[in-house]
């Protein structure tokens, strides 16, 4: 069960190897910019150390800079969603070893590589019922 979430059901696990591979790349992507932020970043507001500007008055309350107020509000909500989709994923993670079989193993990570069933079918040289029904044992498997 995710951390004060939804319950792990047969549908929610398959929405989300489903959705593995961009939850992945989101994180990925959301992970950059803050790895190359330096000191002159655009995180807050900058207050004058010396010279004249120190001398006057400071702003106090909020910032009125719409574009400031933008950025604060795409990092809560980035970091909100970053933490969902990380549970997500480590639970999907957590169950891969539950699978056996070669087939299904196979057929598990094409699909969390995002690939459709028919171009699954097709690399596997099997008709996509059969591959409606391998999906259907590795959620059965993943569920134990």
């Amino acid at each position: 069960m995710l951390k004060g979430q939804t319950t792990v059901t047969k549908e929610n696990l398959l929405q989300w190897i489903e959705n593995y591979r961009w939850m992945v790349e989101t994180i990925e992507e959301a992970r950059q910019p803050v790895a190359k932020a330096d000191i002159n970043s655009y995180i807050g507001a900058k207050t004058a150390m010396y010279g004249i500007e120190a001398t006057l008055p400071k702003a106090s309350g909020g910032t009125s800079d719409p574009v400031y107020t933008e950025v604060q509000r795409r990092v809560y909500s980035l970091n909100y969603r970053i933490k969902e989709y990380e549970q997500k994923i480590e639970e999907v993670q957590k169950r891969i070893p539950y699978v056996i079989g070669d087939r299904e193993v196979e057929v598990l990570h094409r699909l969390l590589d995002g690939d459709s069933m028919r171009a699954i079918g097709k690399h596997m040289k099997l008709s996509s019922t059969t591959i409606f029904r391998v999906r259907n044992n590795i959620l059965s498997q993943m569920m134990k």
